[in-house]
């Protein structure tokens, strides 16, 4: 690796990442996507002050490889992630956030946190992927096409086109607090998982991938 970039954390995160993919060419862009959320996103710290963050980014990157063996073909893909999470999340200072980390308990400040920044779209951005990205959080920094959207309103993705997206991903949502606390009862949460799951099925290529969605796993 380049002299210039010399941070143990981040080169062990970007070794352990690089063994993913087979291809040496989808490998050499492993630390070019962490180099580059480094120097835009202030990684490095934000691991070291929320150490769950690089495991975020593990799981983001470990779902890009089941959906894209591939990397170089993530390329000008227009994906979309619902729920992408923002840059004004916030999270009690005792939370187990099940859906993201299995039920442990996770260590954070009350407050800002980073775990639930729009790191997925960040990725796919850099990737040279066609991101879009609904949160009802605050996006405006962000490089990537983003919109405000209420989740939890029937109806709030049907501004977007029909088979007009070659990849989905749902997967902030339902560990979101401000979700939990807006939506309280398992009745109220599972109606709008089945507004999404209809939304995803609506937005979908007929040969487009769905590369996780914590909706449908909600709504079985």
């Amino acid at each position: 690796m380049s002299g210039v970039f010399r941070n143990n954390k981040l080169d062990r995160l970007i070794t352990n990442l690089s063994h993913i993919w087979k291809d040496q060419q989808d490998r050499m862009l492993i630390p070019k996507i962490i180099q580059a959320l480094n120097a835009n996103y202030d990684l490095s710290r934000k691991i070291t002050n929320e150490p769950e963050v690089e495991e975020i980014i593990k799981q983001m990157v470990g779902r890009l490889a089941i959906s894209y063996p591939i990397l170089t073909e993530v390329k000008n893909k227009s994906i979309l992630d619902i729920a992408c999470g923002s840059n004004s999340s916030k999270l009690p200072a005792s939370s187990v956030l099940g859906s993201l980390f299995g039920g442990r308990s996770v260590r954070a400040n009350r407050g800002y946190t980073a775990l639930f920044e729009p790191w997925f779209c960040r990725m796919l951005f850099e990737l040279g992927a066609a991101p879009v990205g609904v949160d009802f959080g605050d996006l405006e920094s962000e490089v990537f096409i983003h919109y405000k959207v209420d989740l939890g309103a029937s109806g709030a993705l049907d501004f977007l086109p029909d088979h007009s997206f070659d990849g989905i991903q749902d997967s902030r949502l339902f560990g979101s607090p401000e979700f939990t606390a807006e939506f309280p009862s398992q009745a109220e949460r599972l109606k709008v998982g089945q507004e999404i799951v209809r939304q995803e099925r609506r937005l979908l290529k007929l040969d487009g991938i769905i590369i996780h969605s914590d909706a449908m796993q909600w709504v079985k």
